[in-house]
């Protein structure tokens, strides 16, 4: 567990004579949690200024945007399906679920927070919208916090502690706790870096414009950027020494280009070999970055822009965006987007989680449980044996391959790996928990290294490199203050491929007497004036020799989303070679299929065949019906079953149409203790309104049953259902008809 800033620091008089006489009050209270846990936080409500919580049963409507009470009731399913109703000790909607206990002075507490840790993290699961906050108190002595600003809530050695006898003394905390219960948006550092972004990816955009506009060639202007963009990124993140770059522009400002072109290129030089550069020896960068030091002139207006984005706070920047926003930066097909809507990352979070962070989390709690029953003996061998376990867990976490088979800019990738280095973050707390402080032993850590990536678009492939090291060297300095990593800083990894993911072939070649008329519009008609295809044009038949599926490397888990292409656009957007290639190397494929479920059935063979634990893909919505269902329904025979969908879901779709509908799924290799599948159901602004959870889901993601000749008896249409294996109807479930079947959907009490 960590402990925000507790330098002492002045609070209100007022108040800090009110939480210094609750401390005192309650510094020698016997340990009686459900008869002392309301009556304390009643009292810590009003020592810090804040409206009292309601009495238990004063709305139990989880819809209630104004619920704030105590004993809050909530439904939740079951491992066997079965509803029960569980109650959050105090619950605030839209701030936080709490869970309170309270420990015996001098006893360990680690193993009674931990179970209430798990509590009130499963009732936040259960809630339409996950709070902001989760928090468990020790009623008088402590509280702690755990929030979701990236993505979920982390595991219980990522709580913030607060030391409530000594909240006096800590206005960083009063402020918090405040906060948490007033406004926590004003916590979520994603606004701020969301905006910083933004205003980044535009002053680069301007930039690239002008060097384009005097001449440069687009591939050198975009190497060059990248160059500047980790130049300014490594300095605001102290990998630079004395803001060196930006140091660097205000003294060649009134030299002009040719001071800036050397200057510059001697520092690229030095970061990449590790030398000195003026009075300080860099650390040494590599990869291919800075492997070619090339600087490009820039005119004054231009160093005064290149100037202005150096003034931003790199260390801030969101990678989930900033690649996409990089790459419509340095397009000059892709400019105009740059105000574009782009996916925001709670989500790709989404998608992440049921796809890799709940199946390992499954299995560091497993380790977790195993530490703990050996610690509680202590002895010393069983001491060793919890800390072997620990360090066999991380290497495991250190093995695993990610694959994004789309990668574009990197943004999939970059949420998984700060998943993952979160998961790493807690083992790391723990064993020096086990060892009995903070570890001296260096370990090598989740780096990109282990994310790999095939993407068409060489601009968007070297864009997710650097979005991958950005989001590593952010999350290090976060964990590590001012601890350097190893050397090199950059490494050229390998793992992100420049090539089709569907489609290997050996050669192409032109057939001409299989071209056809473009229907392309391009010329005016002379009578209608309207525009006409150009009977002249022609489509270019292309040959791929030697089609066939392409490979993918091996990867534990595949996560991404990789372009739709309905089947009417195929052809056009691809051409009738590579279609026809297509079909050739798939040949049980049939063609109408949209173009992204070629990805879908090869992540799913990865997985039927053992290679992969999951595999989760963005798809269109349209894998519901037709022959995009047939693909789901064979992947099932072949061993492969949905665990997880969002079968209609509001996307940002990167091709810069508008936003689009399309369909989440999450596969696992098919076992005979299958566990529940889930299914959930957003609305128009992706918010959750329903889940569902049945032992299977069907090919076209529902869950349903042949149960006709029960459909005018209620109990015997629970029976048919629980005998497929979906859960029975119960309090908070309907059955709907649906074209002769009955469908298992849970209300929503939005």
């Amino acid at each position: 567990m960590t402990d925000v800033d507790s330098t002492p620091a002045d609070v209100a008089p007022d108040t800090a004579l009110r939480l210094r006489e609750l401390a005192i009050r309650w510094s020698d209270v016997g340990a009686a949690e459900r008869a002392n846990y309301q009556l304390y936080l009643i009292e810590l409500c009003e020592a810090l200024g804040l409206v009292r919580p309601r009495p238990a049963s004063t709305g139990n409507r989880v819809a209630d945007v104004a619920a704030y009470q105590f004993e809050f009731a909530i439904k939740t399913t079951t491992r066997d399906g079965a509803i029960a109703t569980n109650y959050i000790d105090l619950y605030k909607a839209g701030c936080f679920a709490l869970e309170a206990k309270d420990s015996e002075e001098g006893a360990s507490t680690t193993k009674l927070l931990t179970k209430a840790f798990g509590q009130v993290s499963n009732y936040a699961k259960d809630l339409p919208e996950r709070p902001p906050y989760i928090m468990v108190l020790d009623v008088g002595k402590s509280l702690l916090i755990w929030d979701r600003w990236s993505g979920s809530y982390g595991g219980f050695h990522l709580a913030t502690r607060i030391d409530l006898r000594a909240l006096e003394r800590n206005a960083a905390h009063v402020a918090l706790l405040r906060d948490i219960w007033t406004d926590p948006s004003v916590r979520d550092p994603r606004r701020r870096a969301q905006v910083i972004t933004v205003e980044i990816a535009g002053l680069l955009a301007e930039l690239a414009a002008t060097l384009e506009q005097r001449g440069h060639d687009s591939e050198r202007v975009a190497r060059f950027l990248i160059r500047c963009v980790f130049s300014m990124f490594a300095e605001d993140v102290k990998l630079l020494p004395d803001a060196s770059f930006k140091r660097l522009l205000d003294a060649v400002l009134p030299s002009g280009p040719d001071a800036f072109v050397q200057a510059s290129q001697a520092l690229w030089q030095a970061m990449d070999a590790g030398a000195m550069f003026g009075y300080h020896r860099l650390l040494r960068f590599n990869g291919h970055f800075f492997a070619n030091a090339e600087a490009l002139p820039l005119e004054r207006a231009e160093l005064e822009l290149l100037r202005r984005a150096a003034e931003a706070d790199w260390s801030e920047v969101e990678p989930s965006i900033f690649g996409t926003l990089l790459v419509r930066a340095l397009s000059a097909e892709e400019r105009h987007r740059l105000g574009a809507e782009y996916t925001p990352r709670e989500f790709i979070e989404r998608l992440v989680r049921p796809t890799v962070e709940e199946p390992v989390r499954e299995r560091w709690a497993a380790v977790q449980a195993e530490v703990m029953q050996l610690r509680e003996s202590k002895r010393a061998a069983d001491t060793r044996k919890a800390e072997s376990r620990l360090l066999e867990f991380h290497a495991w976490l250190r093995g695993l391959q990610i694959l994004d088979p789309a990668c574009g800019s990197g943004n999939f990738l970059y949420v998984t790996m700060h998943a993952l280095k979160r998961v790493e973050v807690e083992v790391f707390r723990l064993l020096a928990d086990v060892q009995g402080g903070q570890t001296s032993v260096r370990m090598a850590e989740i780096d990109p290294g282990q994310f790999h990536g095939i993407e068409v678009k060489a601009w968007a492939r070297e864009i997710a490199e650097l979005t991958l090291w950005i989001g590593f060297h952010q999350f290090w300095r976060q964990q590590h203050g001012d601890v350097q990593p190893e050397e090199p800083l950059l490494r050229d990894t390998g793992t992100l491929e420049h090539r089709d993911a569907v489609l290997a072939w050996d050669s192409i070649r032109h057939v001409p007497e299989r071209d056809r008329p473009d229907p392309t519009p391009r010329i005016v008609h002379p009578v209608t004036g309207q525009l006409v295809p150009d009977p002249t044009a022609k489509l270019p038949y292309m040959e791929y020799v030697g089609a066939r599926a392409a490979e993918w490397p091996r990867a534990d888990f595949i996560v991404g989303n990789p372009p739709y292409l309905g089947r009417h656009r195929k052809r056009d957007a691809l051409g009738d070679g590579y279609v026809d290639a297509l079909h050739a190397a798939f040949p049980d494929q049939n063609d109408s299929v949209d173009f992204v479920m070629y990805w879908w059935w090869l992540a799913s063979e990865s997985v039927a065949r053992g290679d992969s634990i999951r595999a989760g893909l963005i798809t269109t919505n349209s894998i519901t019906q037709g022959f995009n269902a047939e693909i789901v329904r064979a992947a099932s025979e072949r061993g492969s079953r949905v665990v997880w969908a969002a079968p209609d879901h509001p996307w940002a779709d990167g091709s810069g149409d508008a936003s689009v509908r399309v369909a989440l799924t999450v596969v696992e290799r098919s076992r005979p203790d299958e566990s529940w599948a889930t299914r959930i159901e957003v609305d128009e602004t992706g918010a959750v309104v329903k889940t569902l959870r049945a032992q299977r889901l069907n090919a076209d993601l529902s869950a349903t049953a042949d149960v006709s000749s029960a459909s005018q008896n209620p109990l015997a249409a629970n029976s048919a259902l629980a005998m497929r294996g979906v859960q029975p109807q119960g309090e908070g479930f309907q059955l709907d008809r649906t074209e002769g079947e009955l469908l298992l959907t849970q209300e929503s009490e939005i």
